[in-house]
This record gives C-alpha cells, sequence and structure tokens, in this order.
C-alpha cells in the first residue's frame, strides 16, 4: 500500500474513536521510518505536531487536523513531509441536491470553486504553478473511497459536484437553487483548495465527504479505502509538475519549487 495520509476537520478528529485496524502506511516525519500501527484504544491520543512555513499542523494519530484557522498549504506541506503519496480527506457539507439526506456518504469528482480568502498555489509569481485539474481529485482513490463507503452503508453515493467556499456558513435558499442550476451535488468548506495544492506537490487526493451529520465511522471508511488503494499508480497525480521538469523551470527537490 502507497503512503497515506488523512486530513479530518478538527471536530472528526476530536471525536474518532479507536482506527480499528491501525495504518501500517505511516511514517514518522523526517524519518521515513514506518511507525506503529495505530490500534486499539488510545490511538488518537498519540500527537505529532508538524512545523511549516505556513503555520503548524497538528497530527493525531494517522490525521492531520484541520481548524478553522489552518492554513490549507500548511497540511498539505505536513503531509508531502512527512512521507505521504497520497491524502484521503473527509468534510462535512450541506446538501444541494434534493435527493440526499442526513447522514449520506458522497465521493465528488469535481469542483466549482468559490473560494476568494484562501491561498489557491503554492508557487505565487511563479510561471510552473498551472497545472491540469481535470480530474480535480485521484479517480483511483475516489474509487476505492467509494466501494468503501457502500461496503458501509447503501446511503453512499459518487460521481458529485463539490462547491467550495471559504466558510463553513450555509448557504442561503436562493444560493441552493442556483448551485443546482450549477449541476452541484454539495456545498461545504475544507476540499478546495487542498485539491489543487496537494497536485502541485504530486499527491493523490480524494475526498469523502458527509451530509450533515456523520452516521457512519468515517475514519473506518479512510483506513480501508487506503488499503483497498493501489500500490502503484497509474493516475497522472505523481507526474502533475512533469512539465515544468522538462522545461527545466523545476528540479527533483519539491522544497525547492517554493524558493
Amino acid at each position: 500500500m502507497r503512503e497515506v495520509l488523512f486530513i479530518l476537520p478538527e471536530a472528526m478528529a476530536a471525536g474518532a474513536g479507536s482506527p480499528g485496524a491501525g495504518h501500517p502506511g505511516l511514517r514518522h516525519p523526517g524519518t521515513g521510518v514506518p511507525e506503529t500501527a495505530y490500534s486499539g484504544t488510545g490511538a488518537f491520543d498519540r500527537l505529532i505536531l508538524h512545523e511549516t512555513p505556513y503555520g503548524k499542523v497538528e497530527q493525531r494519530g494517522p490525521a492531520l487536523v484541520r481548524t478553522a484557522g489552518t492554513d490549507p498549504r500548511a497540511l498539505i506541506y505536513a503531509a508531502k513531509t512527512a512521507g505521504a503519496s497520497a491524502v484521503l480527506a473527509a468534510a462535512r457539507v450541506e446538501p444541494v441536491s434534493p435527493l440526499l439526506e442526513p447522514g449520506d456518504l458522497v465521493v465528488p469528482v469535481d469542483v466549482i470553486d468559490l473560494t476568494r480568502l484562501l491561498p489557491p498555489t503554492f508557487f505565487v509569481g511563479k510561471g510552473y504553478g498551472f497545472i491540469r485539474l481535470d480530474p480535480p481529485f485521484c479517480p483511483e482513490l475516489s474509487a476505492a473511497l467509494y466501494a468503501t463507503a457502500r461496503e458501509k452503508t447503501p446511503r453512499a453515493f459518487r460521481g458529485a459536484t463539490y462547491v467550495g467556499l471559504d466558510g463553513s456558513r450555509e448557504a442561503t435558499p436562493a444560493e441552493r437553487r442556483m448551485y443546482r442550476t450549477w449541476g452541484a451535488d454539495v456545498v461545504g468548506s475544507g476540499l478546495v483548495p487542498e485539491a489543487f495544492l496537494a497536485r502541485e506537490l504530486e499527491l493523490c487526493y480524494a475526498a469523502l465527504t458527509v451530509v450533515r451529520e456523520a452516521q457512519a465511522d468515517v475514519l473506518a471508511v479512510l483506513e480501508r479505502a487506503a488499503q483497498l488503494a493501489p500500490v502503484r499508480r497509474s493516475c497522472s497525480c505523481g507526474r502533475a509538475m512533469a512539465g515544468a521538469r522538462a522545461q527545466g523551470l523545476i528540479g527533483e527537490d519539491w522544497r525547492e519549487w517554493m524558493d
């Protein structure tokens, strides 16, 4: 299994219980040495604090914690530094589609980015920060997430379009009607610009969204999906910056790309 880290909202991370089978793909930051599997009571009591150029990120067990004040660049930078090649994220969303119900698990495949306050790129003012985002989520990880979600509940859906906002304010009725005409299914915050930033650092990134309050063990879904994910990549995520390399704009050390 490739090295996978999770990103959870603070409320989900605080409420998570035992991760069950653990996460053998997690490696300690900066060492490349696998950590002990996270399993049993107290797995989330183990804390790691990542120092990044964009602020601090707390890691509880196998999950990086997304708070309201966390710079999304810090989360993705921390994941890359920790040796991850893939990220599975979770977020709470509000429904746009009338077919969705509270507790549904939805795997988005596309986004409408309405964020304006969050940093959209690591490469401000550079000529190599424009990369292909079709699709914006890793198809291999998304398929693994959907398969696992279906194991947990029949109310699991894929192929959704996610509207990304800066904050957690609920959409007004008029906004929901507008989003529906755009073909959107759910609206929320957190996944954008994370997905874009992950692609810039050549990480696979996929997300599981929960309509309002979770009724399934979200962490268990992420862990199982990490086990189902292919060991070898056939997606294009890991080659997102190949064009910039070929032009000699960047080297092999990803940390130097931001200098």
